[in-house]
């Protein structure tokens, strides 16, 4: 005891506790700096592992040398070695106060990463017509849309696009693999009975390895379906542990008007200008029955800001579609701040009248309010582009397509930024996505016009042109006074080298009335066709 004693009493006159001090705080900031200089210089990642075991063992190196030496009137004198057990002593202790934070370091740095949780996800599969006339499908496909557009509302949640869902409609499939194919770890189910006007719709949340999470039935009238669908919608977040970001929608009352509205929604989501224009007319007499349905106004607001942007109306009538599109954007937000869907029309209308500023403000703003809203960031883009801000707007494209992978058009779309900034490989890879994506399409939907002709200009690039022309003469032969139709199938035909050919169609195109000069400008699909005589006529023919 009294050896002990004395051992720690030389020690300390020693100074060997102070060396030890002092070592532990060089040998600390050693570390703060040797990662981020080793980075810097960009040095090999075992010169910071060398270094770590240096100084672990530097510890009973000090301690030895603390002992052995003392340092007087700023000279370093011999204080006689430690020997016997005292040099045993030391290096033990050395090798017990070092080994731990080399162990520590080592475990730090080599242990197996922790695999995150991956972030929930869902899709809602189309709602079964259990009606006994079976003639209520446009409402089952609604509710099932309205719960969809909620659900992206929610941070936190990866939701399947309709496109990809809506695959297995009137299909019998396995849960497990309907969840594999989405790529999703829950599926919402359900149906809808109505009888009259009352609605009994059922619902089910179950999980990817076929477990259910939730279950529940909803009775009332058409007139309660918006509840109905919030209802479900937070019933889905709450089994999922999320919250919803968004107040409940207003919706209406008024059940004819609720069938207006989703009748309308269903014809815009088609396409084409007969189509845009039956889908005006369902919500018009949404409105006429409930003015106040937030909604309907901005769903007659998204069908004028489509028409408007492609100026697929006579320029007579181009002028008061723009006041009217703008006017029901207005309407819808003084009602219902809080939808992303008008936001959206509301940019791609001041986008249309030349009020840049205003119109970015709108795309932001809807994308801050349906985080998961993919029509937000693809309509984004495309202004972007057209504000020849190349890198944000294939940033908003790849956003986009995160959101939906089956979504062929902004990866199409994605290469003319790529290409217009000089990242040739990303636009190829980009046209080589949008190609993957809209095989998948159309083996569920082959009759997907704008996926034919996407697909067809995508095959031609590839170096696939016969395959590829095939594609887009197909697509004419389905629409052929469509004017995107034409248009893109001019796009294509530009690709295969075949300029003639492809001036007919953008002139067929133009030809239909309709065009949007500033596209035709700045499109790089059409970039061999601009010195040509012929194409500068055809784009003459469109007002600026």
């Amino acid at each position: 005891m009294a050896e002990s004693v004395s051992w720690l009493e030389e020690m300390k006159r020693r100074r060997v506790f102070r060396t030890l001090l002092g070592y532990g705080i060089v040998a600390f900031a050693i570390l703060q700096v040797i990662e981020p200089v080793m980075h810097g210089l960009a040095l090999p990642e075992w010169v910071l592992s060398v270094t770590v075991v240096g100084l672990g063992l530097g510890f009973p190196v000090a301690l030895v040398l603390a002992w052995a030496f003392d340092v007087k009137g700023g000279r370093i004198e011999k204080a006689g070695a430690p020997r016997g057990r005292f040099l045993a002593g030391l290096v033990v202790a050395g090798v017990v106060l070092g080994a731990p934070g080399v162990g520590w370091y080592f475990w730090r740095t080599h242990r197996a990463p922790v695999v995150a949780e991956k972030a929930p996800s869902i899709a809602v599969l189309p709602f079964s017509d259990l009606s006994a006339a079976k003639d209520q499908d446009w409402m089952c496909d609604g509710i099932a849309e309205e719960i969809l557009d909620a659900l992206c509302t929610v941070s936190g949640l990866r939701v399947a696009a309709r496109s990809s869902s809506f695959q297995f409609k009137g299909k019998t499939a396995d849960v497990r693999e309907m969840a594999r194919a989405l790529g999703v770890s829950t599926l919402l189910e359900g149906s809808v009975r109505k009888v009259g006007e009352h609605l009994r719709v059922s619902a089910r949340l179950v999980s990817a390895d076929g477990y259910e999470l939730w279950s529940d039935k909803f009775d009332g009238g058409v007139s309660d379906a918006f509840s109905i669908q919030d209802g479900i919608a937070r019933a889905v977040v709450s089994a999922l542990q999320l919250r919803m970001n968004r107040q409940s929608p207003a919706g209406t009352q008024n059940a004819q008007a609720y069938e207006m509205y989703l009748r309308g929604r269903q014809y815009f989501r088609a396409l084409g200008l007969e189509n845009g224009e039956l889908a005006r007319q369902m919500f018009k007499r949404a409105i006429a029955l409930d003015p106040k349905f937030a909604e309907a106004h901005a769903g007659l607001a998204d069908v004028g800001a489509n028409l408007v942007q492609w100026q697929l109306l006579p320029s007579a009538e181009a002028a008061a579609m723009r006041a009217e599109s703008l006017a029901e954007t207005e309407e819808a937000l003084r009602l219902d701040g809080s939808l992303a869907e008008a936001h959206v029309a509301r940019g791609n209308v001041l986008a249309a009248l030349g009020r840049v500023d205003e119109a970015d403000q709108s795309f932001r703003r809807a994308i801050e309010l349906g985080p998961g809203s993919r029509d937000a960031r693809y309509y984004y883009a495309r202004f972007l582009f057209a504000q020849k801000r190349y890198a944000d707007s294939a940033r908003m494209y790849e956003e986009a397509a995160r959101i939906n992978p089956d979504d062929y058009d902004s990866l199409t779309l994605l290469s003319m930024p790529y290409a217009r900034i000089g990242q040739p490989d990303k636009a190829d890879d980009a046209r080589r996505r949008s190609l993957e994506a809209s095989e998948r399409v159309l083996r569920n939907t082959p009759d997907d016009v704008r996926a034919l002709y996407m697909s067809g200009s995508n095959l031609v690039q590839s170096g696939e042109k016969e395959k590829g022309k095939a594609r887009l003469d197909q697509a004419v032969a389905l629409r052929p006074a469509d004017y995107a139709v034409l248009y893109n199938a001019a796009c294509g035909y530009t690709f295969a080298g075949e300029y003639d050919r492809a001036l007919d169609f953008l002139e067929r195109a133009v030809g239909t009335g309709k065009g949007y000069r500033a596209w035709l400008e700045s499109d790089p699909d059409l970039d061999p066709l601009r010195k040509l005589p012929r194409f500068q006529q055809i784009l003459a023919r469109l007002p600026r």
